[in-house]
């Protein structure tokens, strides 16, 4: 038999490695998904809790995401802008009005409000026109984790005059809409809003997705069986060549 060639081989055991590699990540991500899952399970029935201490524990780095709280937004200084966010929404385009709610207690002097999806955005590529919202009053809904910034960058988009348009709801964005609303010192994270009172007319609120997906077992099953391939195919060509 021919000797085996070394430098394919490494070549090949890398790949493999990290294809491997690549499945234990999704294992990973499938304990954090379920553990995920269970705790926005535990949300249908949590009474919500007042947005102050629950900003507080933030503020001192406990990990306060989908909590269901609620918070009592004071009268702003300033107009706020019409501000939103893309979304996919029962499997087509939409637009949800996000809105600063300020605050007159904690460590943060506001939080973000995404209020829901306007229902004229509905199927549209382009935000509403610009359209002044009213303030919100009370607010009931789960905070959320900021999303991350992307790496071509491209979170903000054309909205028209007026109008703040993004496409993830990142820091950057989430300080371009407070700076705009006269916040200097907003949450970070958002309040997806379940309701309000006085409700807002027009939008319909949509805090929590209906089902949010768990692939990960798929996936890494995906990777495994790739590299059980890979590997499987390599062999089988040295054995031919060394035939």
């Amino acid at each position: 038999m021919r000797r085996i060639p070394v430098g394919p081989t490494i070549v090949v055991a890398l790949a493999a490695l990290v294809l491997i590699g690549l499945g234990a990540w999704q294992l990973q991500r499938l304990r954090w998904k379920e553990a995920l899952l269970a705790r926005v399970a535990a949300l249908a029935h949590a009474p919500p809790r007042p947005i102050a201490p629950v900003l507080r524990a933030a503020a001192r780095g406990a990990d306060v995401a989908y909590t269901r709280v609620e918070a009592t937004c004071v009268p702003s200084p300033r107009p706020a802008p019409s501000a939103y966010r893309y979304a996919i929404r029962d499997a087509g385009t939409a637009w949800r009005v996000l809105t600063i709610c300020r605050l007159d207690a904690g460590p943060f002097d506001s939080i973000l409000l995404d209020r829901g999806v306007a229902d004229v955005s509905r199927g549209a590529m382009t935000p509403p026109p610009v359209v002044r919202w009213p303030e919100p009053g009370e607010a009931v809904g789960v905070l959320e984790p900021l999303g991350s910034s992307p790496w071509l960058g491209g979170e903000t988009m054309s909205g028209g005059k007026g109008v703040e348009a993004i496409r993830v709801l990142d820091r950057q964005a989430l300080r371009a809409i407070a700076v705009a609303s006269g916040a200097h010192a907003p949450a970070p994270l958002f309040l997806a809003v379940e309701r309000e009172d006085p409700p807002l007319a027009g939008v319909t609120p949509a805090a929590l997705p209906a089902s949010i997906p768990n692939n990960h077992f798929g996936y890494a099953l995906t990777w495994f069986g790739l590299a059980i391939a890979l590997v499987w195919i390599y062999v089988a060509r040295l054995a031919t060549r060394g035939a």
